[in-house]
This record gives structure tokens, sequence and C-alpha cells, in this order.
């Protein structure tokens, strides 16, 4: 379940900055005043359940501004009472500290991909690290890869049934395509909150300099979408940039201006899918001199996710790059 809410922060006029913390913003409201937030993953309906459920699971000293597309009218008044901040998608509105802002055209938020119940992200990272291995991985290694612990990848490998198989020397893919054709209509996505930027340079361009730009604000990128396909099987010219990283970064000295998602040409996102960084450092690119990529599975996914014209076939010849190693 995906919210842009940097595009609905926008269309109320709220400035966005980095926060005193890695997953903190502070909003600068149109009356002059800043607080400082931390953003909830996003929720399809904002009730007292769900803020229970995400308060107790919270250890961060920085309050919560819980995200969601609508919000139920008891909780709506709670927040106005001020017992906590809330922004919504339709209506658009945001409550903070008991304020209301909001707008009357709400922003349409793009959904990249169906919704999905709760997320299987080991089972998923198994599926890829099998995806992207040249032979059999041993469950203690995987786990270990994956960080997570060795029933899990058990439990994964099962779930995954006749797709994977243990021929003594470790788990192996039985078909790659078979088991990449599973895996992307099983993935729902990486998830997170998504910034929109703009930028005239030639997007290949635009999206190394931003990387570089984050790499010096210790926000980890991985280059993925478009322009890490071109790296890894040229074939498609980019025509939006993407890049995953652990943190809001702010690109505004960098030749960028913030836009909706759906007119940037850079999308920068700060995933919910926890394995995105440890595959890439097990299974590093191929290129060199380049930022770091994400690994291919992944770039394959986000281009077929991007809906231009020609990224079906761009995306079958990552697919050929994947399963050309034998099993």
């Amino acid at each position: 379940m995906n919210v842009d809410v940097v595009a609905l922060l926008r269309e109320l006029d709220i400035g966005i900055a980095e926060g005193a913390t890695e997953r903190s913003w502070l909003l600068r409201l149109p009356s002059g005043e800043s607080f400082l937030v931390e953003p909830t993953v996003s929720l399809d309906h904002v009730t007292s359940h769900a803020v229970r459920n995400v308060s107790s699971h919270r250890s961060s000293p920085v309050g919560p501004l819980f995200v969601g597309r609508t919000i139920t009218p008891g909780m709506l008044e709670q927040a106005k009472a001020g017992h906590f901040d809330v922004l919504t998608e339709h209506p658009l509105r945001l409550v903070i500290r008991g304020s209301v802002y909001a707008s009357e055209d709400p922003v349409q938020a793009p959904v990249r991909r169906r919704p999905s119940g709760r997320a299987a992200w080991v089972r998923w990272a198994v599926g890829r690290c099998l995806l992207l291995s040249t032979g059999p991985q041993r469950q203690p290694v995987i786990a270990d890869l994956l960080g997570t612990s060795q029933q899990s990848v058990s439990n994964a490998a099962r779930q995954l049934g006749d797709l994977v198989a243990d021929g003594g020397r470790g788990l192996a893919a039985v078909d790659k395509e078979a088991l990449l054709g599973h895996w992307v209509e099983e993935y729902s996505g990486p998830g997170g909150q998504e910034f929109g930027w703009y930028s005239l340079d030639p997007i290949a361009e635009q999206t190394l300099k931003a990387a570089k730009a984050a790499e010096l604000c210790d926000a980890s990128p991985l280059v993925s979408g478009d322009v890490a396909a071109d790296r890894l099987a040229p074939w498609k010219l980019p025509s939006r940039g993407r890049i995953y990283v652990n943190r809001p970064i702010d690109l505004g000295d960098d030749g960028f201006v913030p836009a909706p998602v759906e007119e940037a040409t850079l999308i920068t996102c700060i995933p919910r899918d926890p394995t995105l960084w440890r595959l890439a450092r097990a299974m590093p690119s191929p290129c060199s001199g380049v930022s770091a990529l994400a690994d291919a599975v992944m770039v394959y996914w986000d281009v077929l996710a991007s809906g231009d014209t020609d990224s079906v076939e761009a995306a079958g010849h990552l697919k050929k790059l994947i399963i050309r190693s034998n099993q």
C-alpha cells in the first residue's frame, strides 16, 4: 500500500526537510511553524486498531505522522483533539498538533503494483538469492546473507515447493525461468515512501549525479530501474531514474527541483523491503566504475513495473542475464 506522501504534502504547500534522525522529516507549515515527525508505513484505513498496532512497535523519540488513504470519523476527531498527527489522501488533509490543513483537490497517488497481504520479505529474498546464484547455496549461508534464521530460510524453501530443490550441496532453483515468473507474480514491491525530482539533464547523468549526492549523505544509494538495466543489459534508453536510499535526501542543491512522482524524471525511494542492500552487497554488479546497483532481479521488477511501452522488451534482456547461468 503506497501513498505518495511527498506529493500530498506539497499539494498542501508544506515544505519538507531532513529531520534530526534517520527517518524523521521536518515539516514547514504555511503558518511558518515547523514540526518534526516520522511518517509511518502507509495504511489503507487509519483506525484505532491500526494506530495502536503501529504505536506499540515504535521506539523512536520522534512523534509519528500516521499516513493513510482514509481515516475513520472517530479517529479524525481524536487527531483534531491533538492526540496524534495524521495525513490522509481521501480527502487530502493533514492534521498536526490539532490544526487542520486541507485541499479540495486531492492528489491521486500512483500505485506501482497491486496491494498485497503481509509482506513475505524472507521468502521473496530467498527466491531472489537463488535466482542470482550460479550454484547451490546452503541454508546457513543464505540465512547469514539475509540476516535471518536458518528456520526462516527452510520455511521459505518449503513454501517455494518444487521450484527449488536440495540435492545435498544446498538449495538451488530447479528452473530459473519458472522461479522468476513465480517471484514476479508474488512480489508486491519494495514499498516505502517515494520522492519525485525533476532535472533537464539526461536521465543516466542525473541518476548517477543524485547517487553520488546520496553517497555524500551516507544514504547508501542503490541505482535501479532504467539506468541500472542499461548498465546490466544495454537495450532501453532510460526514461526515468530510480534510486533506493535508506533516508530522505534533499537534491535541491544538486540541480533538481521537487516534483510529483508521476511527473518526476528521478525517483528516490526509502523501501520497506529490508533485503535490498543485503542482496546487492552479496551479488556485486558486473559493472565497474559506477554507483552501487540494486541486484538484477530487483532491477528486472522495477523495469517491468515502470509501465513504459518498451518495458517488457527491456525486461526480457535482463531475464536472459538472470537465467543464463547453469542450474
